[in-house]
């Protein structure tokens, strides 16, 4: 079993792998990943033994914290991954400690599908019971105004319902009203006064898509993740499980 022991100046493990705010050296055997969060650098370690263990620095060099006790190194933060990656878990990990966020649910209620019905409950479940919830695509009035900080999931869903509003399946003469869309987001984004955790799925690197509105959406996924993600503080990538900061 991996032994993580943790000081004020930083942590050790096994007694021979020490992680501080500024960083690591490496030890022969033992795997590092290391990403940028809103609370500091979090280390993950993967010991030569196959023990899994966790460390996140929370100096002064992590940021300075508000008066909401929320540090304001990454302001915002938005989350990549496929179906599945841990995308979501690693967004809840991130906010986990500020009890009044509040949960931006775009995907509906899910009373028409039984099986996102059950998704939904499952996410509900492991939610501090604190947290608040607005099941809205109308996310630029939340980035705009003050507030708590917020966790929008998922950016995908918001795209496709938006794609739906404007009818573009059928009338892809339609697709400057998405896109003007997307760009008031991304403004909206760029100057908001919270702290605010996006998850959004990477759908481009799969095969192409057979029929025109799919590559549309695909194309238009694309590029709301490369707008979103140039007016972010911290981008990570979530794959099987683990985390990446690009």
């Amino acid at each position: 079993m991996a032994e993580l022991v943790t000081t004020a100046a930083g942590a050790t493990v096994d007694g021979v792998l020490e992680l501080t705010a500024d960083g690591f050296t490496a030890v022969e055997g033992y795997q590092v990943s290391v990403a940028r969060t809103a609370a500091g650098l979090r280390y993950d370690v993967l010991t030569p033994a196959g023990d899994q263990v966790s460390w996140t620095s929370r100096d002064a060099e992590a940021g300075a914290a508000d008066a909401t006790g929320v540090r304001d190194i990454s302001r915002r933060t938005l989350i990549l991954g496929g179906a599945r990656s841990g995308k979501s878990t690693e967004a809840e990990r991130l906010l986990a400690d500020t009890p009044d966020t509040l949960y931006v649910a775009t995907g509906g209620d899910g009373s028409t599908d039984p099986e996102w019905a059950d998704r939904i409950a499952k996410h509900r479940a492991r939610r501090p019971a604190s947290w608040g919830l607005a099941e809205t695509i109308e996310l630029v009035p939340l980035l705009e105004s003050d507030g708590p900080p917020l966790l929008i999931d998922c950016l995908t869903l918001w795209l496709a319902r938006t794609m739906d509003s404007c009818d573009i399946w059928d009338h892809q003469e339609n697709l400057g009203q998405v896109e003007q869309r997307i760009d008031a987001l991304a403004a909206a984004w760029s100057t908001t006064p919270r702290l605010v955790v996006a998850v959004s799925n990477e759908v481009g690197s799969g095969v192409v898509p057979a029929d025109a509105g799919t590559r549309l959406f695909r194309d238009l996924m694309g590029r709301l993740n490369a707008t979103i993600s140039r007016e972010s503080d911290t981008v990570l990538w979530c794959v099987a499980g683990r985390t990446v900061a690009l």
